[in-house]
């Protein structure tokens, strides 16, 4: 589903569409340097709130969580981006009246997406057994998997990040039944039916952050350009893209092949040394590069105290297809669009 958008959307306004202004000041207080006006929040479904000010008088910027904003929720959504803030807009424009006046141009240009985003969160669910078992597989991820050249995941609180920090994107990774029942939770009390407890007590949460470079290099930063197919595509193809070394033991045809020199290093990581620390910086990228021909990721450290066998369901997880909208959701009209 298409989580979180910044967008600049073109939409004739009054101009002073804000919560106050930040001003700049020279170092003696006698210049204004610059100006800038401050995001307005606006509530929607229950307690959602997303934000807007004016750009110009022609031009508005929005950001927050679109689907959450129209149902209250973001256990699942829409991956349609042109028409999630087609019916967005829509819904804003009725429901508040602070300024907005599009004109015929401006609505055209909103519904066919001609306008620019810079910040697009997409995410997917898979189903595991239990709460349980999604944190658990969060934990083996964190040890054992790892982003090309990102590097292993990061923990911030429970929520396991690859890439945190880049201006291009990142994935992370949770699980939504501790979100939903976290203290910081606002999930509406009138969405906590048994459905919907359920979906979120086995979902695993996958999610990738779009940020402007990327979507910029990319020539993806105009919803037009969007199919509803895009957003899952993008999101497979970088979560797919996770490395973790299958061969945590090579047969002796396999190891009789390395040469002398790999196979100390070989030996040395499957005894649980961490090469990155005891190996020159060229020297460690080189053997990694070379190891990684026999399906060997020495970024990996492998913990010896712990048995393997999670490795094959961390993998399957992932091959698997993500849950999508399950039809309750339409029948009992949970879904904007």
């Amino acid at each position: 589903m298409i989580d979180w958008v910044t967008a600049r959307l073109p939409c004739t306004n009054t101009g002073d569409i804000c919560d106050g202004k930040v001003i700049k000041l020279n170092a003696d207080d006698s210049e204004i340097e610059w100006t800038t006006q401050t995001r307005l929040s606006l509530t929607g479904s229950y307690d959602s709130s997303i934000s807007i000010r004016s750009l110009t008088p022609q031009t508005i910027e929005i950001s927050g969580n679109p689907a959450k904003w129209l149902q209250g929720h973001n256990l699942f959504g829409s991956n349609d981006l042109r028409l999630l803030m087609w019916v967005f807009f829509n819904r804003l424009v009725e429901f508040y009246d602070i300024g907005l006046n599009p004109t015929i141009d401006d609505l055209q240009r909103i519904k066919e997406g001609r306008y620019t985003v810079s910040r697009v969160d997409i995410n997917e669910t898979w189903f595991l057994k239990n709460r349980a078992e999604v944190l658990a597989w969060i934990r083996s991820a964190g040890e054992k998997m790892s982003m090309p050249y990102r590097g292993k995941g990061v923990f911030s609180g429970d929520t396991l990040y690859w890439g945190k920090g880049s201006k291009y994107f990142y994935l992370k990774c949770y699980s939504k039944g501790d979100e939903i029942h976290g203290k910081k939770s606002n999930f509406p009390e009138d969405l906590k039916i048994p459905q919907m407890l359920d979906y979120a007590e086995r979902a695993l949460r996958l999610e990738l952050v779009l940020c402007s470079k990327a979507l910029r290099e990319w020539h993806i930063n105009m919803p037009c350009v969007w199919s509803e197919d895009m957003p899952k595509m993008l999101l497979l193809t970088h979560v797919r893209s996770l490395e973790m070394s299958n061969n945590f033991v090579l047969n002796d045809d396999v190891l009789d092949a390395l040469p002398t020199k790999l196979r100390l290093y070989y030996k040395a990581w499957l005894r649980g040394d961490d090469l990155r620390q005891d190996l020159p910086a060229r020297t460690y990228y080189r053997v990694r590069k070379q190891l990684k021909e026999y399906d060997i990721n020495i970024e990996l450290v492998r913990d010896v105290d712990k048995p393997v066998d999670n490795v094959v369901p961390l993998i399957r997880i992932l091959e698997a297809e993500p849950v999508g909208i399950p039809d309750w959701a339409y029948e009992q009209n949970l879904v904007a669009c």
